[in-house]
């Protein structure tokens, strides 16, 4: 067909798994109202920024959408008297940030419409469930074998990719059409991608699902598969069905039933078979999770083989991005795996990125294969190969379980120039999961470095106010010295009294008159004779020894003691 024949550009200019960082900045009263003003960031690059204003009302608008999920979250309550003084608005603004820091701890709400339309209007639209039934019943006028009966719940997480009940014309049974635009990782030509899709049609493999029917737009692509009554694997670990809505299903499920030891072996190595044929074809899967597997008839059936030729992120990617050797379409597979076993054997998601622990119930044999995939050491050194993990003795015994597998064609054809285009695709996907790895270790460091000069800047000041302490310690012990030297001195030397006047002997009545003996020396002109109450506290000391030292006996005069 000629449409085909030109090469389709459009596609998603951002990555609908970026992580939201939501910072109510500031808060202002507008028309007797008052708006919060949130400063978002996608991702880690600072640049990428932007403000919202919304209203109490637009959170309790979010809140109710979220109520579906039957997780709790704090938002304040509403006030009607008093709500705009000062100090309330403060205080809300305080709860405000709170919530909305609840709701992106849980990736199942971050990765929501809801949420994603409250923090960035601009590019998540309510109107992409209309846009796309536009598109799909325009699309299948022209197809003539599949007719359109309605819209479904949103069944899966992806924002754009939309579900249809459809029935096949042909065979008069009910089918699910799935309709996915383009992502950021969508690099084949029009002509390429048509190439693809008929090939993966064509495909023949017994832990594969089959593709019914398919069609290639400008915008995205659409397919037609079986409808499994019985849901995911997911739905089966969280016992509901698989035409409720996202949120309602896995959000806070009551119901979890892990599968046996038995199971996840069973299981697992079909799953290891199927990712091992597309490998060895030259393509890869890239979204393993228990949403993407369904089972019937004890097998495991892959779904979604076709989003690695849209471009569309895996669900995983957030935890990816904090791997940095875990990038090659092989090494993501396997950590994809190994996330998902981890699920099928606790009914659980794992909130990190790499785990190191595990129950103590646990088989051995489970953990050390959950080990492989999952473990710190092991995804810092890029994780095993598909073909170690057929080979580990977890998978090994699948065989001898009573569950073999039947024997089953396998096929996939891919031409020579196909397989080329594809190899390039990969490696640019490849080359855009290092680069946000690169551009997220950098944030993170730069953060550190920040905290680093924030510490040392904080300690700075520290050191200054106990400089300036000391200084004002010092300043007052040098006056107190000071004055106590100085009182010190005053009280050691006290004004010494002058040299007393000898005292003149009683004269004899019959006896004449003798001459006046002299006086002793008096004091230096510093002192007043008499007393010596006007010595200087410096001279005075010295004065009185020198007086002393220098007093001549030899010119008392003498008396008669008779």
């Amino acid at each position: 067909m000629a449409i085909f024949e030109k090469s389709f550009h459009t596609k998603s200019a951002f990555d609908d798994t970026d992580t939201l960082i939501c910072t109510l900045e500031n808060a202002q009263n507008v028309d007797k109202h008052t708006e919060y003003i949130l400063r978002v960031q996608r991702g880690p690059s600072k640049e990428n920024k932007w403000d919202v204003s919304r209203r109490y009302k637009h959170f309790s608008e979010l809140h109710a959408n979220l109520q579906k999920s039957n997780i709790e979250l704090p938002l304040p309550p509403k006030k009607l008297i008093g709500n705009m003084q000062p100090s309330f608005i403060a205080e809300r603004q305080a709860a405000l940030q709170n919530y909305i820091r609840e709701v992106l701890k849980h990736q199942v709400l971050a990765l929501s419409l809801p949420v994603r339309s409250f923090l960035d209007p601009k590019n998540y639209s309510i109107t992409i469930a209309e846009q796309a039934l536009q598109t799909i019943s325009i699309a299948l006028r022209g197809d003539g074998r599949y007719e359109l009966k309605g819209p479904l719940a949103d069944i899966g997480w992806r924002i754009r990719k939309q579900f249809f009940l459809v029935t096949d014309t042909d065979a008069n049974t009910n089918c699910i059409l799935q309709w996915m635009s383009y992502g950021p990782d969508k690099y084949l030509s029009g002509k390429d991608l048509q190439t693809a899709f008929k090939s993966l049609q064509n495909m023949s493999h017994p832990y594969i699902n089959e593709i019914l029917g398919y069609q290639i737009l400008e915008s995205g692509a659409y397919v037609v598969r079986k409808i499994h009554e019985n849901g995911s694997v997911r739905d089966m670990l969280y016992g509901t069905e698989y035409g409720k809505n996202y949120l309602a299903k896995y959000g806070n499920p009551k119901v979890r039933k892990p599968f046996t030891m038995g199971q996840l072996s069973h299981y697992g190595y079909q799953i290891l078979q199927a990712l091992k044929f597309l490998h060895d074809k030259g393509l890869s899967h890239g979204h393993i999770h228990p949403g993407n597997i369904t089972i019937e008839n004890q097998r495991a059936l892959l779904l979604d083989t076709e989003n690695v030729l849209l471009g569309v992120p895996c669900l995983y990617r957030p935890y990816l991005l904090e791997l940095r050797h875990t990038s090659s379409p092989e090494a993501v597979d396997v950590y994809c795996f190994g996330r998902t076993l981890y699920e099928m054997a606790l009914a659980t998601t794992l909130d990190q990125y790499y785990c190191d622990i595990y129950p103590e119930e646990m088989s051995e044999d489970l953990v050390s294969v959950l080990r492989v995939c999952l473990s710190s050491a092991s995804c810092k050194q890029g994780g095993a190969s598909l073909e170690e993990l057929l080979h580990h003795q977890f998978f090994t015994r699948a065989a001898l379980n009573g569950l073999a597998p039947r024997q089953h064609t396998k096929h996939l054809k891919l031409p020579l120039p196909l397989k080329e285009e594809i190899k390039k695709a990969r490696a640019c996907a490849e080359l855009r999961l290092k680069a946000d790895q690169k551009l997220l270790r950098s944030a993170k460091r730069e953060v550190r470095i920040q905290e680093i000069l924030n510490s040392e800047e904080e300690m700075k000041k520290q050191k200054r106010r106990v400089k300036k302490r000391d200084s004002i310690w010092k300043s007052t012990s040098s006056l107190a010295e000071t004055v106590r030297s100085h009182s010190a001195s005053t009280a050691s030397s006290p004004t010494p009294p002058s040299a007393p006047t000898p005292p003149t002997a009683p004269t004899p009545p019959t006896a004449p008159t003798p001459p006046t003996a002299p006086t002793a020396p008096t004091a230096p002109s510093g002192d007043t004779s008499g007393n010596g109450s006007m010595l200087s506290p410096c001279g005075g000391r010295g004065a009185l020894l020198q007086a002393i030292c220098s007093f001549d006996k030899t010119r008392l005069a003498k008396i008669n003691s008779h």
